[in-house]
């Protein structure tokens, strides 16, 4: 069995993998830490990392947030591949509407009482579309670390990558509308694939994962 370690969205929870079932691996969840002040995205994805054994072959696979810190482990460590799902590779994957606040900071001066708030009021932009789904997300919100959002955010506009390690497979929704699809390079595209599509398309991103793993399982 291949241990494949999934790093969620920024906010929630292991929940999100609840449909993940690929074959012949052992799911382990990496639980975030509240970022450290001024923390940059390739140190914090690190102080993460330290959950990983590496001391046997291992995958990755991150969502969103998520996502961007596999890349960064991606780059230190050596997994046998690196699934980043709804999600940038490189930071000029990143749209303007959300590089442009690193310009405009207000986001150091908004609690994570704001932030959840936000992330429920948008909720439909994550592709979160029934009750159920809008209560388990609301819950995983409101498991988050204390003080977490801020430095989140802070990592993610101050992110600056330019490099696609080799491990790495894409696999994006055209139906995102949190990250569009005309603004990255996917190696698989989800037909009707929303941002939250590793619970609504989990047939197919387990379909591809067995497909990308087939030699290491």
């Amino acid at each position: 069995m291949l241990n494949l370690y999934c790093i969620p969205g920024m906010g929630v929870d292991e929940r999100l993998f609840r449909n993940l079932k690929p074959d012949n691996c052992t799911l382990h969840h990496i639980k975030w830490e509240t970022p450290h002040k001024k923390e940059t995205l390739p140190h914090y994805a690190m102080r993460l990392a330290r959950q990983i054994d590496t001391s046997k072959p291992f995958a990755l696979l991150g969502v969103s947030f998520g996502g961007m810190c596999a890349t960064e482990i991606a780059k230190q460590m050596h997994p046998v591949k690196t699934f980043v799902v709804s999600s940038c590779k490189v930071s000029e994957e990143l749209p303007l509407r959300l590089t442009i606040w690193k310009y405009i900071p207000l986001y150091k001066h908004v609690s994570d009482k704001t932030y959840k708030g936000a992330a429920l009021f948008f909720k439909r932009q994550f592709g979160v579309s029934s009750k159920d789904q809008s209560h388990k997300f609301k819950q995983m919100l409101d498991a988050s670390p204390h003080n977490y959002f801020k430095g989140a955010v802070h990592c993610l506009l101050s992110w600056k990558n330019k490099i696609v390690p080799a491990s790495v497979v894409h696999i994006h929704g055209n139906a995102d509308k949190v990250l569009r699809i005309d603004k990255v390079k996917p190696n698989y595209i989800i037909e009707g694939g929303s941002h939250f599509m590793i619970i609504n398309k989990a047939k197919e991103i387990n379909k591809i994962i067995n497909e990308e793993l087939r030699e290491y399982i």
